[in-house]
């Protein structure tokens, strides 16, 4: 069950949050960086979950943005049969980020997220993050630049995994090796 846990200090919270992904254009060091991402921090929530617990429903509508602050998670899909396939597991010591996309749109998520034991997210809201690239357009062009490089990569994997599925039918079709 989902629970809204105090957030760690900014201190603490600051070093992992500019290693994942979509942070990766800004510093450490960079004091005007720090200081804009102490401000950012503002607008995270903390949450915790309890083994299998539901952060992200696949076909639900999304608006956050979450960071695996704590603990493990499971990411699956289920296939047109309703069986599920586990797409990847993944703990804290990863820089993991998920739902990056209801920053750019609400969409309906691609996939699911089960929490693997007790689980510590950091939360933001993709129409708190939208006002907050108003005041600061450079974070804004960044973050959108690292999610469309990160959907691209996805696309060009999924194009990869068409043709080879197709080649694998057409082989088999054929009655070829």
């Amino acid at each position: 069950m989902k629970m809204e846990i105090s957030k760690v200090p900014f201190e603490e919270a600051f070093p992992r949050m500019i290693n994942i992904g979509i942070f990766r254009d800004f510093s450490e060091n960079d004091e005007e960086d720090k200081k804009m991402f102490e401000e950012l921090y503002e607008k995270f929530s903390a949450e915790s979950y309890s083994d299998g617990d539901l952060i992200i429903k696949e076909g639900e509508l999304g608006k956050d943005l979450y960071i695996l602050y704590a603990g493990a998670i499971q990411i699956f899909r289920k296939t047109q049969f309703n069986d599920e396939i586990a797409i990847a597991d993944l703990d804290d010591s990863f820089a993991v980020f998920f739902g990056e996309a209801a920053l750019v749109d609400e969409e309906t998520r691609s996939a699911t997220v089960r929490a693997v034991g007790k689980c510590e997210v950091l939360v933001l809201n993709g129409a708190d993050f939208v006002e907050f690239c108003k005041a600061h357009p450079r974070l804004g062009f960044y973050v959108y630049r690292q999610i469309t490089q990160r959907m691209q990569q996805v696309i060009k994997r999924s194009y990869k995994d068409i043709a080879t599925l197709y080649a694998a039918l057409f082989r088999e079709i054929e009655g070829t090796n």
